[in-house]
């Protein structure tokens, strides 16, 4: 939900109970119209207008802010007029502090204040009017809505916002985690994910893989055809060798033009069929329409053993492995002794 959108529905709810919380506590004399129109049109105008503003502008917040600082105006001025009745006057005032510390904490609630006492000194200056601490059965009827749902409205609002903040978070955490060029997982967070899958070894790790990928020649394609297409390149090999592996594998670029894997729950026979069938996919020449052809790979893959200790020492066996398949020519699949 947008920010302006936040705010709509809970100014326009605790303004409409503020005007009953002030019109029942007017004192006579001052229950002209000019007073009513303000009141009216604050309460009952003022809210629309606040969240087109705050709709239609380049930076949303900081228009909501200048607008609490109205509201907060606004609630010293009818404070004032009521002849600061303490009840009515608390819950007004309250009303706006709550928004204003929701807002922007200590500072901006010291800023809200600051306005009251503004609009406040207006009124007390300006018309005189007297203390008037009588409080009417009607004054209480006509508070109790302010000071039981705004609350509960306000608290919505965090909710909602807080929800807003943990799918942000999230996304973020995930952005953090994923190669922007192919999609797969980083190399950080694939360091993680074998960090705890060597740390928790259980009965499943035995029967697992890990590989490290090279794409031969990778160079070849840059200096020839440009930086683009060979972004392309290994976006294709992404695709291919994210095609070949099971939901419960993971696929991750490693760097530069080096790709990871882990296969979980297999034998060495069948991890070889499963990177063989990468190699096969990634054959130059496959498809015709490309102008740019898919380099071949070159898989190194060490299978999980008891003197294994840590993942550093997996991927270096891989990483051996990946040398010795391009020592033999490329384009091919070597398992580490």
């Amino acid at each position: 939900m947008a920010l302006p959108r936040r705010f709509y529905l809970p100014r326009c709810l605790g303004l409409s109970m503020g005007f009953l919380a002030v019109f029942c506590s007017l004192s006579a004399p001052h229950h002209g119209r000019l007073v009513l129109g303000v009141l009216i049109g604050y309460c009952f105008l003022w809210p629309h207008l606040a969240y087109l503003l705050a709709k239609s502008s380049a930076r949303p917040i900081d228009t909501e802010r200048r607008s609490m600082l109205v509201d907060a105006f606004m609630a010293g001025l009818f404070a004032g007029v009521m002849g600061f009745n303490p009840i009515p006057s608390v819950c007004i005032l309250s009303m706006v502090t709550m928004n204003n510390m929701a807002m922007g904490g200590p500072r901006f609630m010291g800023r809200g204040a600051a306005a009251s006492l503004l609009g406040a000194g207006v009124i007390y200056f300006t018309l005189g009017i007297p203390f008037h601490d009588v409080l009417s059965r009607a004054q209480i009827a006509a508070c109790l809505p302010l000071l039981v749902l705004y609350p509960l409205s306000l608290g919505y609002v965090a909710y909602l916002t807080a929800i807003q903040l943990i799918k942000h978070k999230n996304q973020l955490r995930e952005m953090s985690r994923t190669d922007s060029l192919t999609g797969l997982t980083n190399r950080a967070a694939f360091n993680e994910i074998l960090d705890e899958w060597v740390r928790g070894a259980g009965n499943d790790i035995q029967n697992s893989v890990v590989a490290l990928v090279d794409v031969d020649q990778f160079k070849y394609i840059n200096d020839k055809f440009g930086h683009i297409a060979g972004d392309r390149a290994l976006q294709k090999i992404a695709r291919i060798m994210s095609s070949c592996v099971r939901e419960q594998d993971t696929v991750a670029r490693y760097g530069g033009d080096e790709f990871c894997v882990i296969l979980r729950n297999i034998g060495k026979v069948d991890a070889a069929r499963v990177f063989e069938s990468m190699c096969a996919l990634a054959q130059p020449g496959k498809d015709t329409r490309e102008e740019v052809p898919v380099p071949t790979l070159s898989i190194g893959a060490a299978m999980y053993s008891r003197g294994i200790r840590t993942s550093a020492m997996w991927i270096h066996m891989a990483d051996e492995a990946m040398y010795e398949a391009k020592k033999g020519g490329r384009n091919r699949v070597f398992f580490a002794a």
